[in-house]
């Protein structure tokens, strides 16, 4: 890449990690580029009004021009497009089948799918639906919802004779409260019999969920606690790209 271009992008990173104004100075410090270098960076900003420059404290900050292309470019992202390369990512480096899942409703439906190279396979599909509380990678879903519609779901999704899995209400909101605090969800044989599932939260530019990330591995080729630990780490930084690219500030 330009190094040029490298370097602004580095300045405007940093400008936008909060509504702190910034001189030339602390821009210095946190890039260790030259102050000159800064000054000649933000001012081409400047002209463009990508950035706005306060002359009474000689601070700088993110300006209105961005907000447009802000606009535009959330308007054109798909998650499913942002998912393919980081679930091929995760299906290549753990082996198994991995998963983006949608909230539909009171359930969750696969968007995407990422085939594994074993061969031994989990059936689920795109476009599969199940209740939001079953499996891992639909409960992380479930798990970071409004307090109101957790509270609706577990006052009249429990109690279906079709409900799956059976659980009783306390249960379920404990295991709710550790899957925030854990950050993650991991089932054993929930919803896929002698099986692993995997998932964690993707969050969008509200910091709400939006969707979550996962995968689900068969029993056999779970060898022992640090393997299922390792996988736990790639489903969280997956699901920490996605969150990033889908424009989130929460992690």
């Amino acid at each position: 890449m330009i190094q040029s271009l490298l370097r602004s992008m580095e300045i405007l990173e940093i400008l936008k990690e909060n509504s702190h104004k910034y001189s030339i100075a602390e821009l210095a410090d946190r890039t260790s580029l030259p102050p000159s270098t800064i000054h000649r960076i933000l001012q081409t900003f400047c002209d463009m009004n990508y950035v706005l420059r306060d002359d009474s404290a000689h601070t700088y900050e993110l300006g209105p021009a961005l907000i447009p292309l802000g606009r535009a470019a959330a308007s054109n992202f798909r998650i499913q497009n942002a998912a393919a390369p980081i679930l091929r990512q995760l299906s290549a480096s753990s082996r198994e089948d991995s998963f983006l899942v949608i909230q539909s409703s009171d359930k969750g439906l696969v968007l995407v799918k990422q085939d594994g190279p074993n061969h031994l396979k989990v059936v689920e599909e795109f476009g599969y639906e199940m209740d939001l509380h079953c499996g891992a990678i639909r409960k992380v879903l479930l798990a970071y919802q409004s307090e109101a519609y957790i509270d609706y779901y577990l006052n009249t999704r429990l109690d279906r004779p079709e409900a799956f899995p059976q659980i009783s209400r306390r249960a379920l909101e404990q295991e709710l409260a550790q899957i925030r605090s854990d950050g993650i969800a991991v089932t054993h044989g929930e919803y896929v019999h002698d099986a692993v599932g995997i998932g964690a939260p993707i969050f969008g530019p509200d910091n709400k969920v939006i969707a979550s990330i996962g995968l689900i591995a068969p029993y056999s080729r779970i060898t022992d606690d640090e393997h299922l630990h390792r996988l736990m780490g790639e489903v969280k930084a997956a699901a920490h790209d996605l969150s990033v690219m889908s424009g989130s500030s929460v992690i």
